[in-house]
């Protein structure tokens, strides 16, 4: 590792600085052009996890590994809850791997074939499940043309808020380090006419910290720069006898050409099928109340003409038609009857498609109130009103008899006085 160059991402509004090893850049580099070719049109995207060190505010990225993603919500790099349950199993591996011995997760990079290097919701509800930490990095990879690569960090500022718009720097990949993982080979020997020679293939050199994506470039370095062999030498060439022609079938080919046309346009189409955001329906329980929340903002709500709430309040099943304005609003409030209550969602766009996510409380049964009880203290706060407002009456009547006394003997006093 003492041979490894490294670079710096260090801007004053930032609250880290990040060193980053180029020979993680080129391994980064490899996995999202290889994503970025699978399909014509953007290709599909791509993520890892970083691994590294860090010394206070200063983050340094030594390794990475892939994040497995089945894609099967479209190229967009949206992980599924197969994925989730994956990505957990791959950090808790990870930390008993010897080659990542004395490093952590320093955060995660993830490719935009189809956006700018910003963070989307869904990317930052990975960002804040499964790398937390307040130092902990998101690395966003938009590539271009001609294999040129731009690239951004995204971090937590000190209230843990991120800055999600843009990065607070961007920068290019550098070219290509072909020699960075070169390997001093001796001279090639002489070849000697006729003779057959063999030669063991070098295993290529894996350095600590290094993923499975490096090894195969060192191997492809490996396998260019190998000596050429001779060719082998097998005395006089016999002939054999042409045994019967073949039968071919040319409909045969047709119809394997038809089947992998077919094959290719529909996988096409289902891949550039339109990629819908999350509803993030959620409930917040107050004072007996439940707040049904949901993204008022995401395609799937904002292009809904209907929508549908069922909640599930413990063996009581309750059905809320709403329209495109409750949508909207992005909140529904229920007064909730027991302490299990299970809310399901359900839009539906002009076409019929249907996008439906559901959310569940569990907690304390609310307290029940004894409605007899209420009606006798409502009745009682009745009759108190009543018996105010019969004082406040007498008490006036009294003031102005008061006074018209107080009048009569200032009358009598000035007679007297005369």
């Amino acid at each position: 590792m003492s041979d490894v160059k490294f670079a710096s991402w260090s801007v004053a509004e930032s609250p880290i600085t990040i060193e980053y090893s180029l020979i993680v850049i080129e391994e980064i580099r490899y996995a999202v052009a290889e994503g970025f070719q699978r399909l014509s049109r953007g290709g599909i995207e791509v993520g890892g996890i970083l691994y590294g060190t860090r010394d206070g505010r200063t983050v340094r990225v030594l390794a990475v590994r892939p994040i497995a993603c089945e894609h099967a919500r479209g190229p967009a790099f949206l992980l599924s809850d197969k994925d989730r349950v994956g990505l957990n199993q791959q950090l808790a591996a990870d930390a008993s791997d010897p080659h990542l011995e004395g490093l952590t997760s320093v955060g995660w990079f993830l490719s935009h074939t189809r956006s700018e290097i910003t963070l989307s919701d869904s990317d930052l509800e990975l960002y804040s499940i499964f790398f937390p930490a307040p130092w902990q990095v998101t690395m966003v990879v938009r590539p271009g043309r001609g294999g040129s690569m731009r690239a951004g960090f995204f971090v937590r500022e000190a209230d843990g808020t991120v800055k999600n718009e843009r990065s607070y720097l961007e920068f290019n990949f550098p070219d290509r380090l072909a020699g960075l993982l070169d390997r001093v080979s001796g001279p090639r020997p002489e070849r000697v006419p006729g003779e057959r020679r063999t030669a063991a293939m070098a295993r290529p050199e894996v350095y600590p910290g290094s993923t499975t994506m490096g090894a195969a470039a060192a191997a492809r370095r490996e396998m260019e720069t190998m000596p050429e062999l001779a060719a082998p030498s097998f005395g006089q060439p016999r002939f054999v006898p042409a045994g019967p022609p073949k039968k071919r079938w040319p409909w045969l080919a047709g119809w394997a050409l038809l089947v992998i046309v077919a094959v290719v346009f529909g996988l096409r189409y289902w891949m550039m099928k339109p990629v819908n955001e999350p509803i993030s329906l959620g409930v917040v329980e107050g004072n007996g109340q439940l707040r049904v929340e949901w993204n008022h903002a995401s395609r799937a709500v904002t292009a809904a003409v209907r929508g549908t709430l069922v909640i599930n309040d413990g063996r009581d099943t309750q059905t809320f038609a709403l329209s495109p304005r409750d949508l909207t609003a992005g909140n529904f409030t229920y007064e909730r009857k027991t302490g299990d209550v299970e809310v399901r969602m359900s839009v539906e766009d002009a076409e019929g498609s249907k996008v439906q996510e559901a959310s569940r409380f569990v907690g304390q049964a609310p307290v029940k109130v004894d409605l007899n009880e209420v009606s006798e203290l409502r009745k009682k706060r009745a009759e108190l009103e009543a018996e105010v407002e019969m004082l406040k009456t007498t008490n006036g009547r009294q003031e102005e008899k008061i006074q018209q006394l107080q009048r009569t003997l200032q009358i009598m006093q000035s007679r007297l006085g005369k």
